[in-house]
């Protein structure tokens, strides 16, 4: 089910035929890296407005796919740009990163390392989904019909 909504939204973006393939063995491929980069993020969560790791990471992410980013926005929020040109659409997609201050009790490897914060309304997966989004929106980027603004939101539960 995750798999047909990812596909179909992403298909809102395209405007030429498209492989559902090769779209399905490139998700595929990121998978393992998406699980990596959830589990570490889980591990090591933070408060709002102090967000400073993720964003990093996020940034980081980001620019190494060659997307334009701006940093530091509303403190540590960041936005990635994917830009087609000025004469096409503009969609945003959002992901909150912050944390809660609750003491995590799952027994999983990948568990808090902070105590007293954990990631239990799931930002963490919202803020890998976005990551996973950008990264096939890239590696796609030539049938997009549009720019788009991936948006990393700092402090949504503060």
């Amino acid at each position: 089910m995750r798999k047909f909504i990812l596909i179909f939204s992403l298909s809102l973006f395209f405007c030429s035929a498209y492989s559902e393939e090769n779209l399905d063995d490139y998700i595929k491929s990121i998978q393992n890296k998406m699980i990596s980069i959830r589990r570490d993020l889980h591990s090591n969560p933070e408060l709002s407005n102090r967000e400073f790791r993720t964003s990093k990471i996020v940034a980081e992410y980001l620019r190494k796919l060659g997307i334009e980013v701006r940093e530091r926005i509303a403190k540590t929020g960041v936005v990635g740009i994917l830009w087609k040109g000025k004469e096409y659409p503009t969609v945003a997609i959002r992901a909150d990163m912050d944390a809660l201050p609750i003491e995590e009790k799952n027994e999983v490897e990948y568990r808090s390392k902070v105590k007293g914060v954990m990631h239990a309304c799931g930002h963490d997966f919202h803020t890998t989904i976005l990551l996973g989004t950008a990264e096939v929106l890239t590696k796609f980027k030539d049938i997009l019909s549009g720019n788009v603004l991936f948006v990393f939101q700092p402090a949504e539960e503060g």
